[in-house]
Protein backbone atom coordinates (compact mmCIF):
# COMPACT_ATOMS: atom_id res chain seq x y z
CA UNK A 1 0.00 0.00 0.00
CA UNK A 2 1.60 3.68 -0.38
CA UNK A 3 0.27 4.53 2.93
CA UNK A 4 3.59 3.63 4.64
CA UNK A 5 7.00 4.64 3.09
CA UNK A 6 8.80 1.85 4.77
CA UNK A 7 6.24 -1.13 3.37
CA UNK A 8 4.62 -1.99 7.05
CA UNK A 9 0.99 -2.18 5.97
CA UNK A 10 0.35 -4.89 3.53
CA UNK A 11 -3.32 -6.13 2.60
CA UNK A 12 -3.90 -9.96 1.73
CA UNK A 13 -4.73 -10.45 -1.88
CA UNK A 14 -7.18 -13.87 -0.42
CA UNK A 15 -9.51 -11.83 1.82
CA UNK A 16 -8.48 -8.32 1.39
CA UNK A 17 -7.43 -7.66 5.28
CA UNK A 18 -5.22 -5.02 5.86
CA UNK A 19 -2.79 -5.53 8.39
CA UNK A 20 0.42 -3.59 9.67
CA UNK A 21 3.68 -5.33 10.37
CA UNK A 22 4.90 -3.60 13.75
CA UNK A 23 8.79 -5.04 13.07
CA UNK A 24 9.03 -2.86 10.37
CA UNK A 25 6.63 0.09 11.72
CA UNK A 26 9.10 3.15 12.30
CA UNK A 27 5.85 4.88 13.75
CA UNK A 28 5.53 7.56 11.65
CA UNK A 29 2.04 8.17 11.59
CA UNK A 30 2.10 8.68 7.88
CA UNK A 31 -0.95 5.89 7.57
CA UNK A 32 -2.98 7.08 10.16
CA UNK A 33 -3.38 10.69 7.87
CA UNK A 34 -3.56 8.58 4.68
CA UNK A 35 -6.48 6.09 5.67
CA UNK A 36 -9.93 7.67 4.67
CA UNK A 37 -11.07 5.32 7.54
CA UNK A 38 -9.31 6.14 10.73
CA UNK A 39 -8.57 3.05 11.71
CA UNK A 40 -4.71 3.02 12.33
CA UNK A 41 -3.99 4.43 15.69
CA UNK A 42 -0.26 5.70 17.33
CA UNK A 43 0.85 3.21 20.44
CA UNK A 44 2.97 5.71 22.35
CA UNK A 45 4.25 3.02 24.78
CA UNK A 46 5.11 1.21 21.62
CA UNK A 47 5.67 3.52 19.08
CA UNK A 48 4.28 1.80 16.36
CA UNK A 49 0.89 2.00 14.81
CA UNK A 50 -1.77 -0.39 15.14
CA UNK A 51 -5.32 -1.21 13.86
CA UNK A 52 -7.94 -4.14 14.12
CA UNK A 53 -6.71 -7.50 12.78
CA UNK A 54 -10.16 -8.74 11.72
CA UNK A 55 -8.72 -11.67 14.34
CA UNK A 56 -6.96 -12.58 10.94
CA UNK A 57 -5.86 -15.92 13.28
CA UNK A 58 -9.58 -16.56 13.70
CA UNK A 59 -10.30 -16.11 9.78
CA UNK A 60 -7.74 -18.63 8.95
CA UNK A 61 -9.39 -21.28 11.02
CA UNK A 62 -12.39 -20.04 9.65
CA UNK A 63 -13.78 -18.80 12.56
CA UNK A 64 -15.68 -15.23 12.82
CA UNK A 65 -13.64 -12.39 14.42
CA UNK A 66 -14.22 -12.00 18.67
CA UNK A 67 -16.00 -9.05 18.74
CA UNK A 68 -19.20 -10.59 16.45
CA UNK A 69 -18.97 -13.58 18.58
CA UNK A 70 -18.89 -11.86 22.00
CA UNK A 71 -21.16 -8.83 20.69
CA UNK A 72 -24.63 -9.07 23.11
CA UNK A 73 -26.15 -6.86 21.09
CA UNK A 74 -25.91 -9.17 17.66
CA UNK A 75 -25.15 -6.09 16.10
CA UNK A 76 -21.73 -6.89 14.67
CA UNK A 77 -21.71 -9.26 11.22
CA UNK A 78 -18.57 -10.35 9.25
CA UNK A 79 -18.80 -12.34 6.03
CA UNK A 80 -18.96 -12.06 1.99
CA UNK A 81 -20.99 -9.28 1.59
CA UNK A 82 -23.80 -11.11 -0.99
CA UNK A 83 -24.21 -13.16 2.53
CA UNK A 84 -24.67 -10.02 4.45
CA UNK A 85 -26.86 -8.29 2.53
CA UNK A 86 -29.28 -11.47 2.69
CA UNK A 87 -28.17 -11.44 6.35
CA UNK A 88 -30.12 -7.96 7.00
CA UNK A 89 -32.97 -8.23 4.28
CA UNK A 90 -33.57 -11.21 6.49
CA UNK A 91 -32.94 -8.81 10.02
CA UNK A 92 -35.48 -5.88 8.19
CA UNK A 93 -38.26 -8.36 7.27
CA UNK A 94 -38.46 -9.35 11.14
CA UNK A 95 -38.66 -6.04 12.81
CA UNK A 96 -41.59 -5.55 14.93
CA UNK A 97 -42.49 -1.94 16.43
CA UNK A 98 -43.53 -0.85 19.89
CA UNK A 99 -44.66 2.14 19.09
CA UNK A 100 -48.82 2.98 19.34
CA UNK A 101 -50.87 1.25 16.24
CA UNK A 102 -52.64 3.94 14.47
CA UNK A 103 -49.94 6.65 13.69
CA UNK A 104 -47.50 8.85 15.04
CA UNK A 105 -46.92 9.47 18.90
CA UNK A 106 -45.54 12.47 19.85
CA UNK A 107 -42.14 11.35 20.89
CA UNK A 108 -42.15 9.53 17.67
CA UNK A 109 -39.39 6.44 18.95
CA UNK A 110 -36.62 5.21 16.57
CA UNK A 111 -35.81 2.48 18.61
CA UNK A 112 -36.65 -0.48 17.01
CA UNK A 113 -36.48 -4.17 18.00
CA UNK A 114 -35.72 -7.59 15.80
CA UNK A 115 -36.37 -10.71 17.01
Amino acid sequence: MAACPVGAITKRKEDGIVLINKDKCIGCRYCAWACPYGHPQFNAEAKVMEKCTLCVHRHEKGLRPACVDTCIARTRFFGEVNDLVDLIREKRAQRVSLGFIGGKTTTDPSMIYTK
